[in-house]
């Protein structure tokens, strides 16, 4: 029946027949009620158009007609008792002749089980007894998947087991007698008094439904006649299912002095016929049924007396005694054990106060019962102290059950200690429990045996954890530990031998659930193996196998994320997002999704269910579903155990968890945690990188752990990040697919010192990767000059790079002859490698690079002269056609580019020519770019177009250029005017051109302060380099109440745009143009900052945006103001452990910026 008309027709039932229909539903999930069928539910069956299911009124017309030898008229009533009828022909024809009939009245070879029947089958009931000769129960069971046991004679009877299909009368195509004569009734209960013993019985226990008999009916008369004389009052309800829209009050009254209770299923307003009566009634009674078990204690105060430790401990053990034996918690139940969260740590007096070590120990046992039942936090402090507390010692004078339970709660704390990341105290107490082996139980012997196993996982240590799997025996019937067991072979690679595991369990399960009553273990496990083999192989269902009353597992992750309560307040379109790194900023567009945040309970729920079920969280090389809610937990968890959600992490074999791991989640996790977690995996994951390691192990390093140990080398010490940096190279050379040369600028910002120049040197040395899928070559670092030695073997790598075809491996090599220009070498190298740049240029076609590496390797004046006039005039012969999309002014911008060679070369009507054409560009173009749309989706032309205006900002500083004079500067003045109303960043034109007299100087100091304290993040720096532009040009003129409202700004704001002032402050700072009163002010700020930040609410990364800047200043200040006091103070502060390396790098930067300045000037 579908839902819709189920629910029609629900609203429809009146309330005294829901009252019976509830307290069938009720009874039957509780295995309690058993079914009678008749004749009439046959009808029901499945046939052709040629074959009839008789009823009983139809087979007494057979027997009339071989009687009299006529088909009875209507007004004909002495066939109305048919088994009399039967009788007759019994005693005219013989017994055989009478039951040739039936059989070929009843054509049950030429009929199929109906979809009811199937429903019918279906239903957990206790046994289903039936009076028909057709086999249509036992061909719908098959279908049904519901196994049961068919009974025909008294030896199948006596050993079957529940549930049963009883053939009352005999079964198509030889059980005999057809019970169907007068005779056969009367001497039924001497003939056959198994059988009826068997229904006195079931009617003792459970209560029965008749389905398919109709009140007037001759064989449902002589069964209830039976059934009252055999039962009288003794009989358990009984309720006749029927649909009879004339049933007069008579037959109620006389069913009700019967026993027999009526549901007439016509009184349902709206239903149509048998069938769909029979169909709502099946789909009623077979809905989903929560059973009347309760977790919640009697009573639950938070500080109880200690004389109330005896009742604590009779309510908790009560409620464990009578547990349903679900594999995890229901949905349903778990807020029946909030006293886990609200109550329990609260009970520290009544432990303490209990003398009695035996009745301590019994009471901390159905509390960890309880705690582990709950999928709840362990972490009561006084709990845990109890636990440690308890001692082996006393084991001679403990009961056998009381000792048994300390084994139990010492094993609870033992996976405590795992959780915890306290692996001395784990070993420690390990070497206790594995003492006392012998005496654990199979249970206990199955956890402690399960605990090693995630122990061994967590260190990557597979070969620990095959040695534990291949001791580990199962019971058949412990479902428990099978699931464990197939967790933990998924864990180490072993998929296909989990896959069989899990198949034979649920054929064993379905086997129990088809032979026994209604079972709320063997639903919820059943339910659990499905999930289970679908997360392994989705393909193995056609759908995600449904939850339901026994086992909801997406509906206790749905109750966890809840807990949290995480709520998405991201912006519509986008929000600006923070690397990893410092000053990483982006755009991060929303495509939909969300993410969740709230409090600790929901988290440590959800991995403990994770592990009570022993999912995998995520299998190597298969899709993992929930990704985003999987990473929000383990950022979570990192707050509060950060080395076991490091674990999960790594076990989830999915890079996007990675995420978690942020600067913001970092606080929570000190050097010594992050550097043992860096020794537990660090061999395993060296070994994983050989080319014979195991696929498991290699992907879980690759995806998951290299990159957290990247994230971690900024608390790491600097031989464990030179260890990482290593295993980068490696990682480059072997699995060039899974190289992120972003790892490696990472690791170049938290390297320091000789460990930072030696994997500066190792990275030049590298070969040049090309491989046939990823054409990335590895990072190179940024040096200051002469900073470390040149090495000739990286000089020749990158020399024959450069000699390649492949133009890739080309602009690769010239990137790290950039770098080795910077390298500490003979004039005889320098000259080496220039020359090697000029043959490469000197090879057609001129790239990008090969122009670009002119700023770097300058050629003779005359080639570049050349150059600018060609790519002069390929500008000013190309029509830029605005064709609506973004790759016209990608063409604008890439002409700019190229022609950067000749803007100090041009001569005058060069540069009035190049001038023209810019004018002419963004006066014909102004329509399409005068709209700020930067903010619109992916950012429209206005991002685009500022790629030009940082062009001709470069133009704008070259010497050469023509005077004011010239008539272009006014055209070109207008149009720049008219585009900074359209907020695109031109001040560093205007600045640099005000010198020229273009526009005045007051002008642009006005424009400044007015764009400086803009909301656009662009505006800001354009401001900021306009106003370094003109310190650089006024000396120690530039007007200082600029900067001192720039340091009023930080000085009570610290938001994300605080890095774009404290930009400029550097920048000045190393130009020496702050002095005075702002010095006196800058120094202040230095000095207060720690204090302040610290107790800011604004994220980590720009804390560490703002340490990271305020630490370059205190570096450049320690190398060019010799009188500042302050110094002491900071690196002090740096110091602090909570630091991070990237950040107390920042002080060196300022140091080396500030000694390559001196140079330069």
């Amino acid at each position: 029946m579908s839902p819709s008309r189920y629910e029609e027709l629900y609203k429809n039932v009146n309330p005294s027949l829901r009252e019976k229909l509830e307290a069938i539903r009720m009874n039957l999930h509780e295995g309690k009620v058993s079914c009678l069928v008749g004749a009439g539910f046959s009808k029901n069956a499945e046939m052709d158009d040629t074959t009839r299911m008789k009823d009983w009124f139809e087979l007494a017309d057979d027997f009339y007609e071989i009687l009299y030898g006529e088909k009875p008229s209507d007004q004909d009533v002495k066939y109305k008792n048919v088994l009399r009828l039967a009788s007759q022909v019994e005693a005219s024809k013989g017994r055989g002749a009478l039951e040739s009939l039936l059989q070929n009245s009843l054509p049950d070879e030429r009929v199929y089980p109906g979809r009811l029947h199937i429903d019918l089958m279906k239903l957990p009931w206790s046994d289903v007894f039936t009076t028909n000769y057709d086999t249509l129960l036992e061909k719908a069971f098959i279908e049904a998947d519901r196994y049961y046991h068919k009974v025909t004679n008294k030896e199948t009877l006596l050993y079957a087991p529940h549930p049963r299909l009883v053939k009352l009368h005999g079964s198509f195509p030889d059980i005999r007698p057809f019970i169907i004569t007068e005779k056969d009734y009367r001497t039924y209960p001497q003939l056959f008094p198994e059988f009826v013993n068997t229904v006195r019985q079931s009617l003792i226990e459970n209560i029965l439904c008749l389905i398919g008999f109709s009140g007037d009916d001759p064989n449902f008369q002589n069964w209830i006649g039976w059934l009252r004389d055999v039962m009288g009052k003794q009989a358990a309800p009984i309720y006749q299912i029927t649909y009879d829209v004339q049933m007069h009050d008579s037959s109620i009254y006389l069913s009700n002095e019967l026993g027999i209770k009526i549901i007439n299923l016509a009184d349902i307003k709206g239903i149509k016929g048998f069938s769909e009566a029979i169909d709502f009634f099946l789909t009623y009674i077979g809905r989903e049924y929560s059973t009347k078990w309760s977790g919640s204690n009697n009573r639950s105060i938070r500080n109880r007396e200690s004389s109330d430790i005896n009742t604590l401990i009779s309510e908790m053990r009560q409620v464990r005694e009578s547990y349903p034996g679900w594999i995890v918690l229901p949905i349903s139940h778990i807020n029946e054990f909030s006293d886990t969260k609200e109550d329990i740590p609260f009970w520290s007096n009544i432990c303490s106060e209990c003398i009695d070590i035996s009745k301590r120990i019994e009471f901390l046992h159905e509390i960890n019962w309880r705690i582990e039942t709950a999928l709840g936090s362990f972490d009561i402090e006084w709990y845990l102290q109890a636990l440690e507390e308890l001692s082996f010692e006393d084991t001679e004078v403990l009961a056998d059950a009381i000792y048994q339970k300390l084994l139990g709660l010492k094993l609870s704390l033992l996976n405590v200690y795992r959780i915890k990341g306290k692996d001395k105290a784990y070993e420690l107490l390990l070497g206790e429990i594995e003492v006392h082996i012998p005496k654990l139980t199979y249970e206990q012997n199955r956890l402690l045996t399960y605990i090693k196993c995630l122990y061994g996982i967590s260190r990557l240590n597979y070969t620990d954890v095959q040695k534990n799997i291949d001791g580990w025996n199962l019971r058949l019937l412990d479902y428990q530990g099978h699931l464990w067991k197939a967790g933990i072979l998924i864990e180490i690679g072993q998929l296909r031998e989990s896959e069989v595991l899990l198949r034979d369990l649920l054929k064993s399960v379905k086997r129990n659930i088809l032979t026994s009553r209604y079972s709320s273990q063997l639903a919820s496990v059943r339910s659990a193996i499905e999930l289970f083999l679908w997360r392994i192989d989705y393909t193995c269902f056609m759908d995600r196998p449904k939850p339901n009353p026994d086992f909801d597992f997406a509906g206790i992750v749905r109750h966890c994320c809840d807990m949290i309560n995480k709520e998405d307040n991201r912006a519509s379109h986008y929000q600006i997002t923070h690397g990893f790194n410092l000053l990483e900023f982006g755009k991060q567009w929303h495509l939909g999704g969300g993410g969740f945040k709230g409090d600790y309970y929901g988290t440590i729920r959800y991995f403990r269910l994770y592990e009570k079920l022993g999912f995998p969280i995520g299998i190597p090389n298969h899709f993992s579903s929930n990704i985003e809610v999987k990473t929000s937990m383990i950022e979570r968890l990192l707050r509060y155990y950060p080395k076991y959600a490091l674990q999960w992490i790594v076990r989830c074999c999915d890079r996007k968890t990675v995420d978690a791991v942020n600067r913001a989640i970092l606080q929570y996790l000190s050097r010594e945690e992050a550097c043992d977690f860096f020794d537990e995996t660090i061999a395993s994951c060296e070994a994983g990188l050989e080319q014979y390691a195991g696929r498991i192990l290699q992907t879980r390093i690759l995806e998951c752990l290299l990159p957290v140990l990247v994230k971690l080398s900024t608390l790491l010490t600097q031989d464990r990040i030179e260890r990482i940096f290593n295993m980068l190279c490696i990682v480059y050379r072997e699995y060039p697919l899974k190289y992120d040369r972003a790892e490696v600028r990472t690791l170049y910002k938290n390297l320091s010192g000789e460990g930072l120049k030696r994997c500066q040197t190792k990275a030049m040395k590298e070969p040049i990767l090309q491989s046939g899928v990823r054409e990335v070559d590895f990072e190179m670092p940024d040096l200051y000059p002469n900073e470390i030695e040149y090495s000739p073997e990286a000089g020749e790598i990158a020399m024959a790079g450069l000699c390649s075809s492949d133009s890739s491996i080309q602009q690769a090599a010239y990137e790290r002859l950039k770098v080795l220009k910077l390298t500490n070498k003979e004039d005889l190298t320098s000259s080496v490698l220039a020359t090697s740049i000029e043959n490469w240029r000197a090879t057609p076609p001129l790239s990008d690079d090969k122009l670009r590496s002119f700023f770097t390797f300058p050629g003779d004046e005359s080639t570049m002269s050349s150059i600018g006039t060609d790519e002069l005039n390929s500008f000013l012969s190309t029509d830029f056609k605005n064709d609506g999309t973004s790759l016209f002014i990608d063409t604008i911008s890439s002409k700019l580019f190229r022609l950067q060679i000749g803007f100090p070369r041009f001569d005058k009507e060069q540069h009035l020519s190049f001038l023209g054409k810019v004018v002419k560009i963004l006066t014909d173009n102004e329509g399409a770019f005068k709209e700020n749309d930067s903010e619109d989706f992916l950012g429209g032309f206005h991002t685009e177009v500022k790629e030009i205006f940082r062009i001709l900002s470069y133009y704008s500083q070259v010497e050469g250029l023509p005077s004011k004079d010239c008539n272009v500067w006014k055209a070109f003045k207008e149009v720049i005017e008219q585009y900074r109303q359209y907020g695109y960043p031109v001040l560093t034109i205007i600045a640099s051109l005000s010198y020229l007299g273009i526009w005045e100087k007051t002008t642009i100091k006005s424009y400044i302060k007015e764009s400086l304290f803009s909301s656009s993040s662009s505006l800001v720096y354009d401001a900021g380099n306009a106003l370094v532009c003109m310190a650089e040009k006024q000396g120690k003129i530039v007007d200082q109440s600029i900067i001192k409202s720039i340091i009023d700004k930080i000085t009570y704001i610290i938001d994300e745009s605080t890095y774009a002032y404290l930009h400029i402050i550097i920048e000045l700072l190393l130009k020496r143009r702050i002095n005075g009163k702002a010095r006196i002010l800058l120094e202040k700020w230095i000095d207060t900052l720690p204090n302040r930040i610290d107790h800011l609410t604004i994220s980590e990364e720009i804390k560490d945006d703002v340490r990271y800047c305020a630490n370059q200043i205190a570096g450049i200040m320690s190398a060019v103001c010799s009188d500042w006091t302050g110094l002491t103070g900071w690196e002090d502060y740096m110091k602090k452990d909570y630091i991070k390396n990237d950040v107390r790098n920042g002080f060196e930067v300022g140091v080396q910026h500030a000694n390559s300045t001196l140079i330069n000037n």
